[in-house]
């Protein structure tokens, strides 16, 4: 991946910087994340981006099945939510390739510095769900985020939040159907060709031949992404995951 340059402090401050694309401006944005403007017409990606802003639905979804194992005994020996853990894996590894990072804004390109997860829960009483956003502080690793995803979980008394942030384009939007398995699935959403915020979804556990496996569906922008960017993030979750599995062997 290439270099992120030194943020900048809060004022807007221009910049010169080399990525997929040049960099124009860099300056802060939503909730203290840091943004950079790419210059389109220097941009590898831009017939590319032209070519699917043609389209009214640039959308597509891919589901896939997805070996989770090793990540299922850990997190249970852990005393860990598998639930969070997935979130927090899936989130990390998005804000860990650029591509994911991009963000449309005004029909111009931004990167943002880091992604943050907003997923759903849901409530036992009224069973009916809730959302939960969450920030991913430099530093924080898995067992911190499940504690700080189960507290803001229990203190939560409404079930969607109300405040702007709740719209923002730096999250990666994140749901599970525990009950049930599928081979496709496609999410609530804006038809806004500007949307570029991930979502992600997992259904029920499937135990087969000593191997528990979970379909995994993604929707992405074809306008920012394609199929090779959700090889990648497969390959990264597999690769955080036997990380783990190696880090508390």
């Amino acid at each position: 991946m290439s270099e992120t340059g030194k943020k900048l402090p809060s004022s807007c401050m221009a910049k010169t910087t080399s990525y997929h694309g040049r960099i124009t401006t860099e300056e802060q944005s939503q909730e203290n994340n840091y943004m950079k403007y790419i210059d389109i017409e220097h941009w590898s990606r831009k017939e590319h981006f032209q070519f699917f802003s043609r389209r009214t639905f640039p959308f597509y979804n891919i589901t896939l099945p997805l070996d989770v194992t090793n990540l299922y005994k850990r997190v249970k020996e852990d005393g860990l939510s598998f639930y969070y853990a997935m979130t927090y894996i899936v989130t990390n590894v998005m804000s860990g390739i650029e591509d994911f990072r991009y963000k449309i804004r005004n029909d111009g390109v931004v990167i943002v510095d880091r992604l943050h997860p907003s997923f759903v829960t849901f409530d036992e009483t009224t069973h009916l769900l809730k959302i939960i956003d969450i920030e991913i502080t430099p530093g924080m690793d898995l067992s911190s985020f499940c504690a700080a995803a189960s507290k803001a979980e229990r203190e939560m008394t409404s079930h969607f939040s109300t405040s702007e942030s709740s719209v923002r384009d730096d999250f990666v939007y994140i749901s599970c159907t525990p009950w049930f398995s599928f081979t496709s699935m496609s999410h609530a959403a804006d038809c806004n060709p500007n949307d570029s915020a991930p979502r992600i979804a997992w259904g029920k556990f499937e135990w087969k031949d000593g191997k528990v496996t979970i379909p995994f569906n993604v929707q992405l922008n074809h306008r920012l992404l394609d199929g090779y960017h959700v090889h990648l993030l497969m390959e990264g979750i597999e690769n955080f995951i036997q990380g783990y599995q190696e880090k508390i062997s």
